[in-house]
């Protein structure tokens, strides 16, 4: 091993790529390291993002030709089709995942950051009790990389976490069930085809049509049709063994729209649902992104997340490299960071998603044709942010949800233990002191394992 770097990021995707140029704009020597021949390849599809998370994040925010067009409304319908409410604008806009990637990548090689494609990471390389290193493989060559610290960014695969010593706590892959098999494709259109389907009613111009239940509770089928622009936006999630898969059900519905083209641009593959890791940090290591699970279980998006996360992680490892000490210890400020803010409100919505999966595909569309389910939730859950639960939303939900007082009190509970759970991330520890992360996640409300 002969290289040197203060910092190896492994995946050049929002979060490899943000924390590179951040920490590369400090001095330090970083490489950043993408599979793919560029970064971006593969992650084209479009992705929601609050309008605040770039400010927040202190990152580019994307120009105007990463941007997709927003649709003038959203409606949330029913399994059976039989009921549509219309949503609350929500401040997300639409980004390009691909193109907004290879603008941050070029960032971090502005800021000093070495970018390598074509080179993937296949695992850490640990000395003592420590990351000190990654593995490597270009074409059929591998070798061998050192660091001051790695950074795991490589998505729900892990390739630096899931290959540390277990009792690190890092190692456990994610499980099918805390998964969500996604699919989302813009195609052209046959424009007098999608007309005639607009003037059946199948679809409806510059309308977003968010289908839940159509494959078990936690499923979606998004259509949105622009006419004049003359394209369609489809999504589909589902979970794994609900039934054919996000692909089969996308190329099925395709092969329904016989006013569908070909592909402008788009991908699909699994993403966690589940809370954060407990602790994403070890001697020498950082994981971030959708390695690290943070993603807003609710709907699967990851991305403003990410950002986040990147940008909180940058200052603590700049600071680590700096002392030239790069231990849990001294990385542990990330994770607090991060758990005691996004990460309490991300562990929310986890509770909220498993006690939407408890109910039937028929209870879910009760409780949003009774206003249970409504626009403001879905708003909070975008976002996300915490639904205000005074006692006049309480009445409210009471006064429209009569006759359904066992669901109601299900929902109750599931907001109680979200509640409790959003305490317990904001009482993070706030120092890696012996048996402090060992107590916080044994006192975990309704704890889970990885």
């Amino acid at each position: 091993m002969t290289d040197k770097y203060d910092l190896i990021v492994a995946g050049a995707g929002p979060a490899g790529c943000t924390l590179a140029a951040k920490v590369a704009s400090g001095g330090a020597r970083v490489l950043l390291i993408e599979r793919k021949d560029e970064p971006g390849r593969d992650r084209d599809w479009i992705v929601d993002v609050t309008r605040e998370t770039f400010e927040v994040a202190a990152v580019p925010s994307p120009r105007a030709d990463e941007l997709f067009d927003e649709p003038g409304r959203t409606v949330l319908v029913t399994s059976d089709k039989s009921c549509e409410v219309e949503l609350l604008p929500a401040p997300m806009i639409p980004v390009r995942n691909g193109p907004y990637i290879r603008r941050l990548a070029g960032w971090a090689s502005e800021c000093g950051a070495r970018v390598e494609t074509d080179t993937e990471v296949i695992g850490p390389v640990i000395e003592g009790d420590s990351v000190t290193g990654v593995r490597i493989r270009r074409g059929k060559d591998e070798a061998s990389l050192r660091a001051s610290v790695v950074a795991d960014c490589t998505g729900i695969r892990g390739a630096v976490r899931c290959a540390t010593p277990v009792g690190w706590g890092l190692a456990a892959r994610v499980k099918p069930a805390d998964t969500v098999l996604a699919r989302r494709e813009t195609r052209r259109i046959d424009l007098e085809w999608a007309r005639s389907a607009v003037r059946r009613g199948l679809l409806s111009d510059r309308v977003r049509r968010d289908r839940v239940g159509s494959q078990g509770v936690y499923s979606v089928e998004t259509c949105f049709v622009d006419l004049e622009a003359g394209f369609i936006d489809i999504l589909i999630g589902s979970t794994p063994g609900s039934g054919p898969s996000a692909d089969e059900r996308f190329t099925a519905m395709i092969s329904e729209y016989g006013f569908v083209g070909e592909k402008v641009f788009g991908d699909g593959g699994p993403i966690p649902i589940r809370r954060p890791l407990d602790a994403p940090a070890a001697n020498g290591l950082v994981v971030l992104g959708d390695s690290a699970c943070q993603v807003i279980p609710a709907h699967g998006s990851g991305t403003a997340s990410a950002l986040i996360a990147a940008d909180l992680a940058s200052g603590v490892v700049l600071r680590a490299i700096e002392r030239g000490k790069a231990d849990r210890k001294s990385l542990w400020g990330y994770c607090h960071a991060f758990q005691s803010g996004r990460g309490g409100l991300l562990a929310y919505y986890e509770v909220i998603k498993n006690h939407t999966e408890s109910l039937s595909v028929r209870d879910l569309d009760e409780m949003i044709r009774k206003g249970i389910v409504g626009p403001r939730e879905i708003y909070t859950g975008l976002v996300p942010e915490v639904p205000p639960m005074g006692l006049v939303d309480v009445l409210g939900k009471l006064r429209r949800g009569l006759g359904s007082l066992p669901e109601l009190a299900a929902v109750a509970k599931a907001g109680m233990l979200a509640q409790r759970t959003l305490k317990h991330y904001r009482d993070y520890p706030p120092l890696d002191v012996p048996g402090a992360l060992g107590r916080w996640s044994s006192s975990m409300p309704g704890r889970t394992t990885l």
